[in-house]
C-alpha cells in the first residue's frame, strides 16, 4: 500500500472514528477512547473494532440521517462530541472532507468515510498484524500531529 499523503492523514485523522477522530488535531486519544473502540477489552482495537467506531462516528455525524456529511453536520457533531467549538489552526471540516471525498462533491458519503477509516488503519497498524495497540494509536497521532504543525 502506498503510504498516505499528509493531507490525506490529516482527514483521515478527522474520519477514523468516534472521539479518535476528535481529537486528532488536539491531543493523543485518552486511553478511555481506545477502551471504547476496544469492544472486547482484549488490549488491542482490531480493523473491525475500528471500523465500527468509524461507522459509528458517520452515524453520530450524519444529523439528517440522509446517508451523506456534510462540512455543517461534521462541525456540529465536533461540538457535541468534544464539548467545545474546534479551536483556531484546525483544519476546517470542509478542507478534511475534501481530503477523502473521491467524487469531489463536498460531501462526504459513509463508503467515502470507510475507505478513509480503513486507510487510517492501515497506517496505523505499523506492526502490520491486524490491530491496534494503545501504543500504535497514540504514535499515529503523535505522527499526525507533528505532520500537522
Amino acid at each position: 500500500m502506498p503510504t498516505p499523503t499528509r493531507p490525506l492523514l490529516i482527514a483521515l485523522a478527522t474520519c477514523a472514528g468516534a472521539a479518535l477522530a476528535f481529537n486528532a488535531f488536539a491531543a493523543a486519544p485518552a486511553p478511555s477512547e481506545f477502551r471504547a473502540m476496544d469492544a472486547n477489552h482484549d488490549g488491542k482495537v482490531t480493523r473491525d473494532e475500528h471500523a465500527a467506531a468509524a461507522k459509528g462516528m458517520f452515524t453520530a455525524m450524519d444529523a439528517s440521517k440522509d446517508g451523506r456529511v456534510t462540512a455543517a453536520e461534521m462541525d456540529a457533531a465536533y461540538e457535541r462530541v468534544t464539548g467545545h467549538k474546534a479551536r483556531t489552526g484546525d483544519m476546517p471540516a470542509a478542507e478534511k472532507i475534501k481530503v477523502i471525498d473521491k467524487d469531489g462533491d463536498g460531501v462526504l458519503t459513509a463508503d467515502e468515510h470507510a475507505a478513509g477509516s480503513r486507510s487510517m488503519f492501515d497506517a496505523m497498524d505499523t506492526d502490520k498484524d491486524g490491530a491496534l495497540t494503545e501504543a500504535e494509536l497514540a504514535a499515529g497521532h503523535a505522527k499526525m500531529l507533528k505532520r500537522t504543525k
